[in-house]
């Protein structure tokens, strides 16, 4: 009971996080105030609702690969219209109404989609699915290199020459080469920098002794060397950032949704990925842009640990006569100077410890 009750005491915010930040989505940006949650962790159980796509030749090949990865996207579409339900149901009939008598046919596909409201899931979770950019062609591979271990995280760079670099030690493996083509002309081609290389770096696992590599590619459209392995071998979450909603209520049911699936899964944190890291997209761009992928991940690793303790027994309760809480942690209104208080009930079978907070506004 001491661990998890210095658990819980270590990851709750001494100071709630209010900021404003700007939405990015393709018809509009506007500007959210972004207000934290009494916890890290949500209070509320996970549920799905299923609107699994029959195996199709549009967006569901039905083909089975072995999971790597969770992928977390954003929609980048901001229309209050546009909501997860919305969403799962331009997967599930593959096309959708952009606006009266304007129907698109839409060939993505993604595992989740979340606002809200809930969490819609579309593609069974061990199937490919059409979200990361990176194409089909690839698996998850890792290659090794002739770099020995030296017992420090792989730092990836490109040699002068175009050659992959771990730890400053060139590698025997290229980089792919910067090419791009425009009305059939030749526009691009050089040897790659490290600059080329995308925001979240290259797969770089120790194996035998040795670092491997994973597969790259140079991705002409966003100008980036990115990683495959993203449709193929990883599960693909969009979360919504829908006019008029919680933007941090819709991240922290990603995170409590990535936990789960890196649970089930047997992954590890390491595996959360961006859309960035496939393509070079600048996705989740609403996280991105504003600092918060950091902060995103603490919310995964605090719901990851939570399962663990509800694994092995632990129930957890918010209990709160501040009409400024919700039931699930979330905090309603942050007028006034008081704070918030609350307590968080951790049982046991029979033992049992309520925990006391004020938490500053």
């Amino acid at each position: 009971m001491k661990e998890v009750i210095n658990f819980i005491k270590n990851n709750v915010v001494d100071k709630i996080i209010i900021r404003d930040i700007r939405v990015y989505g393709w018809q509009l940006e506007y500007d959210h105030k972004i207000v934290s949650s009494a916890a890290k962790y949500l209070f509320e159980d996970l549920s799905f609702n299923e609107n699994i796509v029959e195996v199709n030749d549009d967006n569901r090949p039905g083909i089975v690969k072995p999971n790597r990865y969770v992928t977390v996207h954003d929609t980048g579409d901001a229309s209050h219209l546009h909501t997860a339900k919305f969403w799962s149901e331009a997967v599930y009939n593959r096309s959708w109404e952009q606006s009266p008598g304007d129907v698109v046919k839409y060939l993505c596909s993604y595992q989740y989609v979340v606002d809200n409201e809930g969490i819609y899931h579309n593609v069974p979770d061990n199937e490919v699915a059409y979200h990361a950019g990176d194409g089909t062609k690839f698996d998850y591979t890792l290659y090794k290199t002739n770099v020995i271990d030296d017992g420090k995280k792989g730092i990836v760079s490109i040699s002068s020459d175009g050659y992959y670099e771990i730890n400053n030690q060139v590698t025997n493996i290229k980089a792919p080469r910067v090419y791009q083509e425009k009305n059939g002309e030749v526009i691009v081609d050089r040897i790659p920098t490290t600059s080329d290389i995308n925001d979240q770096s290259i797969l770089c696992k120790v194996v035998d002794g040795y670092y491997h590599l994973g597969e790259t590619y140079y991705s002409p459209g966003y100008k980036k060397i990115a990683n495959r392995g993203g449709n193929n071998n990883s599960i693909g979450i969009e979360s919504c950032i829908t006019y008029g909603t919680d933007i941090y209520y819709t991240w922290q049911k990603t995170a409590k949704l990535v936990a789960y699936l890196l649970d089930e899964n047997n992954l590890t944190i390491d595996d959360v990925k961006q859309h960035h890291y496939f393509s070079g997209k600048n996705c989740p761009q609403t996280i991105r842009m504003n600092g918060f992928w950091d902060h995103f991940l603490e919310l995964v690793k605090v719901e990851l640990q939570m399962r663990l303790f509800i694994k092995n027994g632990y129930s957890f309760k918010l209990m709160t006569n501040d009409s400024r809480i919700s039931f699930n942690g979330r905090i309603k209104l942050t007028e006034g100077n008081k704070p918030l208080s609350f307590m968080i009930e951790v049982s046991k079978g029979e033992e049992k410890e309520t925990i006391e907070f004020n938490v500053s506004l």
